[in-house]
């Protein structure tokens, strides 16, 4: 589980750093403290920059152990106003005898009142929330803490009646039940979390910070949950893996360079012999090899005709150089000479810095290769079945019986690949993933609440409640792992490099004989943060966001043609987009036992789903031309649930599979590009 502590680590750094710099740009408005950007457990002992407690201090744990409390404690009768608020669960279950109809507390107008729960409360981007009361919170210079002032009315009652008549609860007020006075013209509310972390520095100046929002309990803004998954590989690729490490980036580099063909110099016997000097592991292969060289330099030194009858020897000795050579290339313990370009190095060096964890090319490319080695390349069968089946190679599970009409409806499915523009699409019977959520922000799932009352707020991320776990107390962390069905599609890449160069994006590649089209994205990539805060919008569009907005907006057209055919609700898929690879999986986002639907699809309905993505009407928009001027993507269209969408419905466009007369966002060049789907040949 270190990977999930580590996206934690991340998570939360990128979090701070985002609300610390909320107004940076402002120099006349209230410096952020730390504290109103993390929970104070998650600062370094001076309370100054962000740290992530150690994993003794967390309880990882299944959903299944959360525990829930009745909330808010707040009624209001139905039939007077009258309003009654309790403290703790203890105060209401021993007042609940007077909350009857015969008990009604109403010094005008006794009569029959009938409770019913306020489900309006407070909340603040601080992350806490408070039930309604007739008072507030107020910093006190004098005692230097936060106090509860309840009011009571002029008249000396403590008996209040809400006053709900107006259609906007935040212009709600307090009554006073006697003599019908305001308590004020609308009901107000401090955030006591906030006046405490302000302290003696809070003023009128800073009632801004402080003011909370009425809202309802069960409204989405009182609640965020901060959560993040990965493909659990389980105890498969561990060797690839483990090049995302610190330290192991010449490793990287190594993977980088064979994966996408960059060159690489050739090997010589001091490199060897230098890679093996000190280590004990490999003093045979080092002698082995010596002994290899030897026997080829002596073997080659007779001259001919003796040298011809000695050829089957010195092949001999050279296979037995290479084998040695690899071995010790798979044990990492060589690794080869490679100049990567400067765009790829840098990016590299800096990819934590530059890219969340979800958008890391190079974390993803590690990803895909290792899902390549435990899935997708995968011949062996478990109880008769093989990890992935692709489309145009049917096994006995996914095709027709008879066997004519497997091949013909492997024929078609080609055919409607290429018409798609797609290398390869497959079923993956079990695509591994492990979720975890660990805190919560309100008002705002994002660091930064933009202006809130003319001034931009920093959202706190919060950790949830501790819990007891042997004696001690420790945060929790909720962990899901699950092995659904997931649709696994790859795109023609000589199709996506044509594409990219006809969008004449100034810093498009140029590609060296032998390098995949993933060797110039790598260079090209652009940073992007766990929440795309910082997407450009220009006249000098990048060709990486427009490779990664291709990918992901055709991963929601195949969500959206997945659920219509497969019966399933989008909320219940997900995505997982591997750019370097021109990739990306669409796989079945839930914890209830799978009964086979994406297989079942496939069966059933699967060139039919591929046809209709072919229509004209798959990339239309009810919105019309509206929907095209402001960059093609809304909820009508390739928009998707946020829960479903890893880039949280950012870099999307409909004219970037088809010509719509518009482009992106992104774009601010003018003149509409040409699709994506428009560009097959056929």
């Amino acid at each position: 589980m270190d990977l999930v502590f580590e996206r934690m680590n991340e998570l939360g750094r990128a979090w701070f750093d985002a609300a610390s710099s909320a107004r940076d740009g402002d120099p006349t408005k209230p410096r952020i403290l730390p504290a109103q950007c993390v929970y104070e457990a998650l600062l370094d002992p001076t309370k100054t920059e962000f740290q992530l407690p150690g994993q003794d201090r967390f309880y990882l744990c299944r959903p299944s152990h959360m525990e829930y409390t009745p909330a808010p404690l707040t009624f209001v009768c139905r039939t007077c106003g009258m309003f009654q608020d309790y403290e703790t669960l203890a105060e209401l279950d021993k007042d609940l005898g007077n909350l009857t109809p015969e008990h009604c507390p109403n010094p005008k107008n006794k009569g029959q009142c009938d409770w019913d729960q306020l489900d309006v409360i407070f909340v603040h981007w601080s992350g806490h929330w408070e039930a309604a009361f007739p008072g507030q919170w107020h910093w006190s210079d004098r005692d230097a803490k936060v106090v509860k002032r309840r009011d009571n009315c002029v008249c000396g009652s403590y008996l209040f009646k809400l006053n709900r008549r107006s259609a906007g609860i935040g212009d709600w007020f307090f009554e006073c039940a006697a003599c019908d006075k305001p308590l004020s013209p609308k009901w107000l509310q401090n955030d006591r979390d906030t006046l405490r972390i302000l302290g003696p520095a809070m003023g009128p100046d800073r009632l801004t910070e402080v003011r909370m929002q009425a809202t309802p309990y069960r409204a989405s803004s009182a609640y965020y949950v901060k959560s993040d998954l990965f493909i659990d590989f389980k105890d498969g690729s561990h060797q690839l893996l483990t090049r995302l490490r610190p330290g192991r980036e010449a490793e990287l580099k190594d993977f980088v360079a064979k994966q996408y063909g960059f060159a690489a110099q050739p090997i010589t016997d001091e490199d060897v012999q230098k890679a093996c000097a000190g280590n004990p592991e490999c003093v045979k292969d080092l002698a082995d090899y010596l002994a290899a060289v030897e026997q080829i330099r002596t073997l080659e030194g007779f001259a001919e005709p003796v040298r011809t009858t000695l050829n089957g020897a010195i092949a001999m000795a050279y296979t037995s150089r290479q084998r040695i050579l690899e071995d010790l290339r798979r044990r990492q313990i060589l690794l080869p000479k490679v100049d990567l370009p400067v765009a790829v190095v840098s990016n590299l060096r800096n990819r934590q810095s530059a890219f969340a964890s979800k958008f890391d090319p190079f974390r993803l490319a590690i990803e895909h290769a290792a899902l390549k080695s435990t899935r997708l390349d995968v011949e062996t069968r478990t109880n008769g079945k093989k990890p992935y089946v692709s489309f145009t190679r049917l096994d006995e599970d996914l095709a027709p019986e008879d066997k004519d009409k497997t091949e013909q409806l492997q024929s078609n499915t080609r055919a409607l690949f290429d018409k798609l523009g797609l290398d390869d699409m497959g079923l993956i019977r079990e695509f591994d993933l492990c979720r975890f959520s660990f805190g919560y922000s309100r008002m705002e799932p994002t660091p930064i609440l933009r202006e809130k009352r003319g001034m931009d707020m920093p959202v706190r991320l919060n950790l949830f409640p501790p819990v007891k776990q042997n004696d001690s107390y420790r945060f929790p962390v909720y962990v899901v792992q699950q092995g659904n069905e997931a649709i696994y599609v790859r795109l023609k890449e000589e199709l996506v490099l044509e594409w990219l160069l006809s969008l004449n994006c100034p810093d498009m590649f140029t590609l060296n004989p032998g390098e995949r089209i993933g060797a110039g994205l790598l260079g090209a990539a652009q940073s992007m943060s766990p929440f795309l805060d910082n997407l450009p919008e220009t006249t000098a569009p990048p060709v990486y966001f427009y490779l990664y907005t291709l990918l992901h907006s055709y991963s929601h057209l195949l969500m959206k043609h997945v659920s219509e055919y497969s019966g399933l609700d989008l909320g219940s898929l997900g995505e997982y987009i591997f750019p370097a690879d021109l990739a990306f999986v669409v796989y079945r986002n839930g914890t209830t036992m799978d009964l086979g639907n994406l297989s079942a699809l496939w069966r059933n309905a699967g060139t039919e789903m591929l046809t209709a993505m072919l229509s004209s009407k798959a990339t239309q928009c009810g919105t019309g031309s509206l929907c095209t001027e402001r960059g093609g993507s809304c909820p009508d269209c390739v928009m998707m649930p946020e829960t479903s969408c890893v880039a949280g419905n950012k870099l999307l466009s409909r004219s970037i599979l088809r010509s719509i007369g518009g482009k992106p966002r992104l774009d601010k060049r003018g003149a509409p590009i040409r699709g994506y789907l428009d560009m097959v040949k056929l």
